[in-house]
């Protein structure tokens, strides 16, 4: 089965992603910090992580550097209360369809990671 990992300082919006990913029978790590996160990354190889953009230390877009470090490609879905800064107007041009703007339903971001964990199984 599949490991992601979520990044989320929220702990009310950590919980109800993980609650969702684990319905479908993915294993799920969670951190509530970049801190966190980048200890994991370091220590799992995942195969997609769901962050945060703005976490109370660091930005989420940093840990694809740290990520691809460790492993050739890890595809991210990134989340984000704050769509108009500048880094989320960046990320959302790039990533289109794999950026979420806070308040969304956890069950259509779980349906996201299913098509991402799809695809990348079958290339």
């Amino acid at each position: 089965m599949s490991l992601i990992l979520v990044v989320e300082d929220e702990r009310s919006i950590r919980q109800a992603i993980r609650f969702e990913l684990l319905d479908d029978g993915y294993d799920v790590h969670c951190a509530e910090s970049y801190e966190e996160a980048a200890t994991y990354i370091k220590a799992y190889r995942y195969d997609l992580v769901i962050s945060d953009i703005f976490l109370q230390d660091g930005v989420g877009t940093q840990l694809i550097g740290l990520a691809q470090k460790t492993r050739k490609r890890v595809p991210f879905i990134f989340i984000s209360a704050f769509p108009e800064s500048d880094l989320a107007i960046r990320v959302k041009k790039a990533l289109k369809d794999r950026f979420f703007e806070k308040p969304f339903f956890p069950t259509a971001l779980k349906e996201k990671a299913y098509e991402i964990l799809a695809n990348s199984i079958s290339n």
